[in-house]
């Protein structure tokens, strides 16, 4: 696999996982698997993906040697979380195995890209697809199905995938409105906050200029006059053909 837009940053052994998106390095650092996300993940009470996904990394990662790769455009920007974990891309160095790419091959876990990390957004997202078409993991259960925008009522607090026709497009207070519905009190909104706007304009993806376009999007669901999920980068966003 190639890590495309990705930094080669070192190689080491890996000595334990610690849940489905972090493992730990013999020499202590912990690394997060960035770019992924996985829905019945609880430290507490981890459901059984998340007890799958463990035993994979198990069986795939400890006691082999890894090649770490992060994205890095900027000095420590996106290298690591709150927590202070590093964050990367890791590949088994033994044969290649990609270890993003394997969850997601395998249904245990859904693109979740962040704003200071969208490398191989492209890549991440051609797997999950192919999993769902498949029904795998995760895809074969109801709860986790791709939702229509009517959908995300009640999902407050929820990461989910909605996909649906833009009704209309506006700006106001320079905030980016992308409405699902007629009636903006209610219906589905997906929200732009001013500062992330560049995001996307810098790139072929004008938000303003989806009206009537069928698109996907990814990310947190809140309530304000209606389901509302607010995005920061263009990656959350799959234009797909009417």
């Amino acid at each position: 696999m190639i890590l495309r837009n990705c930094n080669w940053r070192a190689a080491a052994p890996v000595k334990g996982v610690i849940d489905p998106l972090t493992v730990q390095l013999d020499d202590g650092r912990l690394f997060g698997l960035v770019g992924l996300e996985i829905p019945d993940f609880n430290p507490y009470n981890p459901g059984p993906i998340t007890q799958t996904a463990i035993r994979v990394l198990n069986d795939l990662l400890v006691g082999m040697d890894v090649n770490i790769y992060q994205q890095g455009k900027k000095k420590d920007a996106g290298l690591k979380n709150r927590m202070g974990h590093h964050l990367a891309h890791l590949e088994k160095r033994e044969n290649g195995a990609w270890v993003q790419g394997v969850l997601l091959s395998l249904g245990l876990a859904r693109v979740k890209t962040e704003r200071r990390n969208t490398e191989m957004t492209d890549q991440m997202l051609a797997l999950e697809a192919k999993a769902r078409s498949q029904k795998i993991g995760l895809w074969a259960l109801p709860e986790y199905q791709i939702l229509m925008p009517a959908e995300t009522a009640g999902k407050d607090g929820q990461f989910a995938i909605v996909e649906g026709k833009v009704i209309s497009t506006a700006m106001k207070q320079n905030r980016v409105y992308i409405n699902f519905g007629d009636n903006w009190k209610d219906d589905f909104t997906i929200t732009i906050a001013p500062e992330y706007r560049t995001n996307f304009f810098k790139t072929k993806l004008d938000p303003l200029q989806l009206n009537g376009k069928t698109i996907r999007v990814r990310g947190w669901v809140t309530e304000y006059n209606g389901p509302v999920i607010e995005i920061d980068h263009p990656e959350r966003i799959e234009v797909l053909k009417n």
